[in-house]
């Protein structure tokens, strides 16, 4: 993320003096607006030294806050003429997309017509390795690179992927619980923290929220954990690949598409309308990926990512949908002449076959940790996003296909 800082004071405009005297004060228009060089920023030709001016609006549907004694307001950046040359715009763009062929969609097939908003959600997954400082400063190929261009293996590394859960490293620790307090402060609580694959990664994930807000979070917890760490001696790498022959971290993106009356196209519910509408759901999403599959993967291409994608670790290149065994099974009856209601998502018991642990409840379909797009419940499950990337994009991608799906599914209907 990038942001710029204005002071809260102005000159004093009712003095008389040539000479104005300055006061403390609460400009709203600064609060609202700001202006700046937009050809200094990564821009793909939109801006020039002679076209350079770019403009910050607020963005209402993410909170503001203070960090650091600092009142920050998450923006969208435009140009002059109306383009976005940051990642916020596109995902607030495809929000208003979802939300206008969605409730098209309700309309068409006549369930949830008393919805007035729809929104998408985000629950993300921040994989990271924790290295010490002294340690990182002397590795020039990190401090410039992000990852590691030389040496060789050490005698331990990931066999047996025995760091897996394994109890966390004191000093990581107490880094883990500052991240957490600093972000619960901040409004964003952590739900989750826990030891990765490889060796020093780990991870950390929030309870999920609306995809802006949860986007903005997910940029906040980089800068905080990479502040925290330094006070501890310590160095948190982003990079999607900082060490060859080991684990590489992702971002995993946990997505779904739900109404202002508790209606989720991703959730197979108890009445027929909802189970209609992850039906429909369903359908929408998998026309918008086929039409959209290289939008969705030019979402994940980079350099840092594109080492990870493929590996042991990771999904495949090649972006897939997996709706899960009992749902195909259920595709294939309705193309066969089958009911549309036909899919039962009856949750069921892992029996531990021990009498002091109970069974344990399982969700509807089995986890599938290959496929770029699993489904995972009551939601979708993009695996493909890289530890680095700013979520924002990525989850402007989904937005946009299953929009397309939701507009084609009305036009027919219509």
């Amino acid at each position: 993320g990038a942001f710029k800082m204005d002071t809260l004071i102005d000159l004093n405009w009712s003095s008389q003096e040539a000479t104005k005297p300055f006061k403390a004060v609460l400009p709203a228009e600064r609060l609202f607006f700001g202006e700046t060089d937009g050809s200094s920023f990564p821009n793909g030709g939109l801006r020039a030294t002679h076209t350079a001016a770019a403009f910050t609006t607020w963005d209402r549907s993410s909170p503001c806050f203070v960090y650091e004694k600092v009142l920050r307001i998450p923006c969208s950046f435009v140009t002059h003429l109306g383009a976005c040359i940051d990642d916020k715009t596109p995902l607030l763009r495809s929000n208003d997309a979802v939300n206008r062929e969605g409730l098209r969609l309700l309309k068409a097939v006549n369930i949830g017509t008393d919805a007035k908003q729809i929104h998408s959600f985000l629950g993300w997954e921040q994989e990271f390795f924790v290295i010490k400082a002294d340690l990182y400063r002397r590795r020039p190929d990190l401090v410039n690179c992000g990852r590691t261009l030389i040496g060789q293996l050490p005698t331990r590394n990931q066999q047996a992927d025995l760091n897996y859960f394994a109890p966390v490293p004191e000093a990581v620790h107490v880094l883990l619980y500052n991240i957490l307090a600093v972000m619960l402060r901040l409004g964003c609580p952590m739900a989750v923290s826990h030891n990765e694959v490889a060796p020093a990664q780990h991870e950390m994930s929030p309870i999920y929220c609306q995809a802006t807000f949860s986007s903005d979070n997910n940029v906040l917890f980089m800068e905080v954990a990479t502040n925290e760490a330094a006070k501890l001696g310590l160095a948190v790498l982003f990079h999607e690949k900082p060490f060859a022959g080991i684990n590489g971290s992702g971002k995993h993106n946990n997505w779904s598409i739900g109404t202002d009356t508790g209606l989720n196209f991703f959730y197979p519910g108890k009445t027929d309308p909802a189970r209609e509408l992850f039906v429909i759901g369903n359908a929408c999403l998998a026309y918008g990926l086929m039409q959209h599959n290289d939008l969705v993967r030019c979402a994940v291409a980079h350099a840092g990512n594109d080492h990870r994608l493929g590996a042991q670790e990771a999904p495949p290149a090649i972006i897939s949908l997996y709706p899960g065994t009992g749902f195909e099974a259920h595709v294939d009856s309705i193309i066969a002449g089958g009911p549309l209601l036909g899919y039962l998502a009856e949750k069921k018991t892992a029996d531990t076959k021990a009498t002091a642990a109970m069974p344990a409840p399982c969700g509807v379909e089995d986890r599938n940790r290959t496929a770029p797009f699993p489904f995972c419940g009551n939601r979708f499950e993009f695996r493909a996003v890289g530890s680095s990337q700013n979520c924002s994009f990525p989850i402007a991608m989904c937005n946009t296909m299953m929009a397309s799906g939701m507009a084609h599914l009305a036009s027919l209907i219509e």
